[in-house]
């Protein structure tokens, strides 16, 4: 998962009924297809008992033949059971009794992919398309966000735990980012990926063996989760990317990132490409001792933050590299970069992190091996 470095906002003198709602004991909302405009979905209950009811007071119950067609029709939404016209409302609630339940939601305009999301859903019309909210317990979304963002990287349950206390952890630090427009965070990476429920078996038993758990510095404060696919041997200072000094976010070596399936990459760029792109950069590239620098730049004595006063983190968003992890070398018309690791490199090597817990290493070494003066505590 890609996330950008954001500021510690609140403390953990944040009352307790707050971290009871973070923790799961309250329920959180959730803008699903947040990045598409839906105008028309089709919700289909898959287990539970479900009841459909609009602002005007009426409600029907819904059953596992029930097929509900919200469209937006300008302002308004129209609700069809089964190919009939329910009503025509403002707004509809899909809640769910008891104690487990599950949907199923797939967009018909445009056509999207169906997904499986557990507890409740609200639907308004907004901006000419559907206002989509999953009205879900805390701990079924924190499991929800492991399965989106991990699943496929190992079976191991002692990473699906961690993976869940760093979503706790963004949580809470996240609640009321997107409260003026309704809803609590968003299903895509701008906050944390969220595209099913989770139903393996895995990640289940990681998430709810984490349940309660969150991660604080020596000050107690709630800390930024921050992680990556693979440092490549040595993680980075959140300074050397965001230009903010975090105790915690700090430079370590990493030889649990070594040999891993993104350990090591290769790219190959045009040299005139190269050179013009420092030229435009205001760097004298007809200087042979520049030139020299900039066609066999070496990071081998350990990580840089720059070339030529360049900050490596915007040479690799020009250029799509998977990090800042290069040594550059002439190849014919052509420079080489032999890079390592994938991400920014601050904070948790996701590929690191699944090497310790294979490893036979405690959740909370792992945690406190790439967060620096950490604990793990639980409320």
């Amino acid at each position: 998962m890609k996330k950008v470095f954001l500021t510690l906002t609140l403390i953990f003198a944040f009352s307790l009924n707050a971290f009871s709602q973070a923790s799961g004991v309250e329920n959180v909302r959730i803008r699903i297809f947040s990045d598409k405009d839906v105008e028309e979905v089709l919700f289909i209950p898959s287990f539970g008992n479900y009841f459909l009811e609009t602002e005007k007071g009426d409600k029907v119950k819904l059953n596992k033949t029930s097929k509900v067609k919200i469209t937006d029709l300008d302002g308004q939404i129209e609700i069809k059971i089964n190919d009939t016209v329910f009503q025509k409302a403002k707004k509809v609630n899909i809640s769910s009794v008891g104690l487990k339940s599950f949907f199923q939601i797939k967009p018909l305009k445009p056509q999207i992919a169906e997904r499986r999301y557990e507890d409740c859903l609200e639907i308004s019309s907004k901006n000419k398309s559907l206002f989509i909210i999953n009205v879900v317990k805390t701990d079924n979304y924190i499991a929800g966000v492991v399965q989106s963002e991990t699943w496929g990287a190992t079976t191991n349950v002692d990473f699906f735990k961690i993976q869940a206390i760093c979503c706790r952890n963004y949580l809470m630090n996240n609640l009321e980012k997107h409260t003026s427009e309704g809803y609590n965070l968003c299903d895509g990476v701008h906050c944390q990926a969220y595209k099913t429920r989770a139903n393996k078996k895995e990640v289940t038993e990681g998430a709810y063996k984490s349940k309660g758990e969150v991660i604080v510095d020596s000050e107690n404060k709630i800390i930024e989760t921050l992680f990556h696919s693979n440092s490549g041997g040595i993680t980075v200072n959140a300074k050397d990317v965001w230009g903010k000094e975090v105790p915690y976010l700090v430079s370590i070596e990493d030889s649990f990132s070594v040999g891993g399936k993104n350990y090591k990459w290769e790219k190959y760029i045009k040299l005139k490409d190269w050179l013009n792109y420092f030229r435009h950069k205001g760097i004298n590239t007809k200087d042979k001792e520049i030139e020299d620098l900039l066609l066999n730049f070496s990071q081998e004595d350990g990580r840089k933050t720059d070339i030529l006063g360049i900050p490596l983190t915007t040479i690799r968003k020009d250029f799509n590299l998977k990090s800042t992890f290069f040594n550059v070398q002439k190849w014919a018309n052509e420079v080489k970069l032999t890079g390592k690791g994938y991400g920014h490199g601050v904070g948790m090597s996701q590929e690191g992190a699944i090497k310790m817990c294979e490893e036979g290493y405690e959740y909370w070494e792992v945690i406190e091996h790439y967060f620096k003066g950490v604990k793990v505590i639980k409320q």
